[in-house]
């Protein structure tokens, strides 16, 4: 009964570990996929930042031109 106990005991926990190998595995793919949208995620949120940069920039440099031909303006005026 003993030799039977223990063979029963064993086979409950060859299960268990097969059974978490299984939800290791499918945790990691899907872990892997996640990583993968939240790279693809930061990749574009640093090209928003890069182009909202580069248009504050394009506003600014558009501001100082239209002030200079004001400026012009007057003096040819």
């Amino acid at each position: 009964m003993n030799d039977e106990l223990k063979m029963v005991v064993n086979a409950i926990v060859e299960e268990i570990s097969r059974t978490e190998d299984r939800l290791n595995k499918r945790f990691n793919e899907r872990f892997d996929k996640l990583e993968q949208r939240l790279d693809a995620m930061q990749h574009d949120i640093n090209a928003c930042k890069l182009e909202a940069g580069t248009l504050d920039i394009l506003l600014r440099k558009i501001e100082q031109l239209e002030k200079r031909i004001e400026e012009l303006e007057k003096r040819t005026a």
